[in-house]
């Protein structure tokens, strides 16, 4: 039960945590430690209430656990490194597991086991030879790399404990790119680097192998190369990996004429692209895609990778993608996430249109200098310097202020902070806190299970929420109709005390109390109907319990302390 809730609150954390916390990153560096605790339980609970029946399945957690985690903190060690180091521990669990099965014995289960058995001891010496063996192999490449394996053996070996060398090849050169010319690359397991800017067409193939040997590694590596072919549209550029059936990456940098047209193609690798003065066209997936000085349309297809995007002087497309960080961007931008993500968007300086759909990423945005659109859910919205904006962001807390025109928030279940907002305020919310200040347009707001405060408002007002408290204030006269409709909630309005009005106050169950408007008389009533000056705006104000206070803004402190008890 102790390990259920732990691994909720686990879970949990991961999920709200934000993307790249610190406790986020120990929780995934140090998720060993749960197999351990898990092979913990199940051994104590066959010690205590021999549930389960046998502690064999709980001692192979905590070894699994223990080699896992040793690896966690010893990236630099391969799979037999980590055994060889670290196989004496794995004695002290089978002996610490096997003194809990001698030492928790009932005497109604029958005779005491016997400490030593035959069986016992030939786990104990093969932990020990194994151990051994493995040191004495990790310490000494040679000995394994002398041995003559089946291929699919001897892959195995150099993939899991061999050691990587890297091979770089000579450079390819092509004289003949015209402008205009399309590059296409095509690459797996391994990065792609492109450079724009020189007057020929460059490409260098760089390969990494796992080997037991230097030798053994070279012997790979030379059977791998570079394809390069011309087509009627530019260029094709990949590798022969299909014909070499072990283990490897391959590195491509490229350098291109600036006035071309590229398309990449990786998985499993980074995609790097910069200066082009071109269209540009990625497909990447469980990578890293960086773009920069692009003077041309950009699309990017990405499966579960970063994208940072920097200087781009044209449209720019994105999908799928996990983490993205973009700024200066001089045309539109669409993006979507890919779903449940639990990434961030990063978003500065975009001139165009912005549409993002990117549930469970958290958004933050600033500089947006026209229309956009934000989807999310399960997160948070942050905005700031944007033009007319649209915000749907259920489950999410929403921030944003120096909106250049209408703003339109939709969410549940959070906290809304809205101001400086020069055009209109539409708000559709459940179960959410509504805190606005200096609209200059209209507002309307409707939420529930939550306070509503709208401070320096000029145009009309409409609010409507539920059992919590609505305060409105301004310091210059109402010029627009206010209506609020609140449910088991206080309303309280605060004007200058120059103000024209008809007001229609109205409280089912608590009173109507005006504070420091002379003409309003001072008793106690469950409504209240009058005018205050002539052609003033309609006051509408409608609550089923609590009070309706109507407060001048130049009233004295004494009748404020009064008001607030």
């Amino acid at each position: 039960m102790l390990l259920g809730v732990l691994l909720l609150a686990v879970g949990l954390i991961l999920v709200l945590a934000p993307a790249g916390s610190g406790i986020a990153r120990w929780l995934i560096q140090l998720w060993p430690v749960f197999l351990i605790c898990a092979g913990v339980v199940r051994v104590m609970g066959f010690a205590v209430e021999r549930k389960p029946r046998s502690p064999l399945v709980g001692m192979l957690l905590i070894i699994i656990g223990v080699l896992f985690l040793a690896a966690r903190f010893e990236p630099s060690l391969n799979a037999l490194q980590v055994y060889g180091q670290y196989w004496v521990l794995l004695l002290v669990v089978f002996a610490g597991v096997e003194l809990v099965r001698y030492y928790s014995h009932r005497h109604t289960e029958g005779p005491p086991p016997r400490v030593f058995t035959p069986l016992r001891v030939l786990v104990v010496l093969l932990i020990v030879a194994t151990g051994v063996v493995a040191n004495r192999a990790a310490n000494k490449p040679a000995v394994l790399s002398a041995l003559r394996l089946p291929s699919f053996l001897s892959g195995l070996r150099d993939s899991v404990v061999g050691e990587p060398y890297a091979f770089t090849d000579q450079p390819f050169i092509n004289n003949d790119i015209k402008p205009g010319m399309t590059i296409f690359v095509n690459n797996s397991y391994g990065n792609v680097k492109l450079t724009a800017g020189g007057s020929t067409f460059k490409a260098t193939l760089t390969k990494t192998v796992r080997g037991w040997s230097q030798e053994d590694a070279r012997k790979i590596a030379d059977r791998i190369s570079l394809l390069v072919n011309q087509t009627g549209e530019g260029l094709t550029v990949t590798t022969n990996r299909i014909e070499v059936a072990e283990q490897f990456t391959t590195d491509i940098q490229i350098e291109v004429p600036s006035n071309t047209n590229i398309s990449i193609t990786d998985s499993y690798g980074a995609v790097a692209a910069s200066g082009i003065r071109g269209s540009l066209t990625v497909k990447a997936s469980y990578g890293q895609a960086d773009v920069s000085g692009i003077r041309g349309d950009v699309s990017l297809a990405l499966i579960h990778s970063d994208i940072t995007a920097a200087n781009i002087n044209g449209d720019l497309s994105v999908t799928g993608a996990k983490n993205a960080r973009i700024a200066n961007v001089a045309g539109a931008l669409d993006l979507t996430a890919s779903a449940a993500s639990n990434g961030s968007v990063d978003l500065r300086d975009i001139s165009g249109a912005v549409r993002v759909n990117a549930p469970f990423c958290r958004i933050v945005a600033q500089g947006l200098d026209q229309a956009a659109e934000l989807k999310t859910e399960h997160a948070s919205v942050e905005v700031t310097r944007c033009a007319e904006l649209v915000i749907d962001a259920p489950h999410s807390n929403v921030r944003a202020r120096n909106i250049n025109g209408d703003l339109r928030v939709s969410s549940s279940n959070s906290n809304l902070q809205l101001s400086s907002i020069s055009g209109e305020l539409e708000v559709q919310a459940e179960q959410s806190s509504v805190n606005v200040e200096d609209v200059k347009g209209s507002i309307a707001i409707e939420t529930t299970h939550g306070d509503v405060v709208v401070k320096n408002f000029y145009e009309s007002v409409r609010v409507e929420t539920s059992y919590h408290d609505i305060t409105l204030m301004t310091g210059v006269e109402p010029a627009g109709d206010i209506d609020v409709q609140n449910n088991h909630g206080q309303i309280t309005l605060v004007l200058p005390q120059s103000s024209r009005f008809n007001l229609d106050a109205e409280s089912a169950n608590g009173q109507i109390q005006p504070v420091g408007f002379s003409q309003l008389e001072q008793r106690v009533r469950t409504s209240l109907v009058t005018a205050l000056g002539l052609d003033g705006p309609t006051i509408k104000l409608r609550t089923s319990y609590k009070n309706i206070i109507i407060k001048a803004s130049a009233a004295r402190q004494t009748q404020a302390k009064a008001l607030v008890n």
